[in-house]
């Protein structure tokens, strides 16, 4: 039978469309191996080559200078809930647009090479049959942050000859911003850039002063008449802690937590399996009761054993069929790092969304906020959660902050 004009028109159109998804940005630069991957994330986010690090060959460095060091610096010798650190690279002879430090956690993680899981990598869209770079960095800056490390200029001697200096090398210092995430962490040094990336060297492992830190405190309804209220919030430690408001009233939390193997999966396996996993701690929650709509309270949560939290302040909203209400809602908002770093999944805007809105909730204009679907676009990758929370947590501790899952 021959085609009528009708599917003609329609094998034409699908065509265009194909070719609309030819990567034009800056998806071709990567390799043929990865170009894939385009498709499958086209709805998310442009692909770089960051994103797709755990699919790299990774090529044995060269045997390092002796002089290369990598030093961090910190305010204390433990890390602290939320801080910047330095980092500095030094004894490097030829600086390169292609070095970068990544942060990754927990400092054990094999940065070097996997056996080859190929089904686990499939959400790439990478079918090609590479060793694998299997532990996906929380973050990663390229050297060249530093506008003086490719121009040299910070030299130092390393090598004298009486007066003379026999052998001198650059460094450079970049700045990343650090919260508590419970597990130690490392710095480390490569050459490569994204695409070929080598070990040249990595810093010792930091330790956070608190790990059962309890963070991250989130007020949410559980129902209309605003006389009852959940908190939530994160700690290391699964030890029963409490929440104590209002006039002297305590509770007792309940702990939960997930694990590698309680991950979705489907026919395109979730990078939470596998390279995107992150220890989630454990999920407190605790209801508080006997409050009065429209009403502020303090409250702080922890325990003597694992700490507390600051004193907030947070305010019920109005009991249903109040007059007025007053709220924001907002979707699709993502998160960013506070600092220069490339992270798997980066929405610019949300920093200036969580700023307004968290100066809307000082003023005493809200008192509720929605949240409405597309939260934190962490697609797999859990250290992303504790970024999200930690960015929210200005205003998701003061007012009701109520999700929703989002479109389907």
């Amino acid at each position: 039978m021959k085609p009528s004009a009708t599917s003609s028109l329609i094998i034409l159109n699908v065509f265009i469309i194909l070719l609309a998804f030819i990567p034009f940005s800056s998806s071709y630069l990567l390799p043929p191996s990865v170009l894939g991957s385009a498709i499958v994330h086209q709805n998310y986010t442009a692909i770089s080559s960051f994103r797709v690090l755990n699919r790299r060959d990774l090529i044995q460095c060269p045997d390092p200078n002796p002089y290369l060091r990598i030093n961090v610096s910190s305010e204390n010798s433990l890390l602290s809930d939320n801080e910047y650190v330095n980092v500095t690279v030094s004894g490097v002879f030829l600086p390169s647009d292609d070095d970068w430090v990544a942060m990754i956690s927990p400092s054990d993680s094999d940065v070097k090479s996997c056996p080859l899981k190929k089904s686990r990598y499939v959400q790439t869209g990478d079918l090609s049959k590479l060793p694998l770079l299997c532990h996906y960095p929380v973050k990663a800056q390229y050297m060249s942050n530093d506008p003086d490390y490719l121009k040299c200029t910070k030299q130092e001697c390393k090598k004298y000859n009486n007066t003379n200096c026999e052998v001198s090398a650059c460094s450079g210092t970049i700045s990343f911003h650090v919260i508590n995430i419970r597990t130690d962490i490392e710095f480390v040094f490569f050459s490569g850039g994204f695409e070929t990336p080598c070990i040249l060297t990595r810093s010792g492992p930091m330790k956070f002063s608190n790990p059962n830190q309890p963070l991250h405190g989130h007020i949410s309804s559980i129902d209309s008449t605003a006389t009852s209220m959940r908190l939530t919030w994160v700690s290391g430690s699964e030890e029963t802690q409490q929440v104590q408001y209002g006039d002297g009233e305590t509770l007792a939390s309940t702990a939960k937590t997930f694990s590698q193997d309680d991950m979705c999966t489907s026919v395109l396996p979730s990078p939470a399996k596998d390279f995107g996993w992150h220890d989630p701690g454990y999920i407190h929650s605790a209801v508080m009761t006997g409050l009065r709509p429209s009403t502020t309270y303090s409250y702080r949560y922890g325990s003597d054993s694992v700490g507390w939290s600051d004193k907030i302040q947070f305010r019920t909203p109005p009991a249903g069929g109040s007059d007025e209400l007053k709220f924001l809602a907002f979707g699709d908002m993502g998160k960013a790092p506070l600092d220069p770093s490339v992270e798997h999944y980066i929405q610019p805007g949300s920093l200036s969304v969580i700023k307004a809105v968290t100066d809307e909730v000082k003023s005493g204009n809200v008192d509720s906020i929605f949240h409405i679907g597309d939260i934190s676009y962490a697609t797999g990758f859990l250290v992303e959660w504790d970024f999200f929370l930690h960015l929210i947590s200005p205003m998701a501790s003061q007012v009701s902050y109520m999700t929703a899952i989002g479109k389907p």
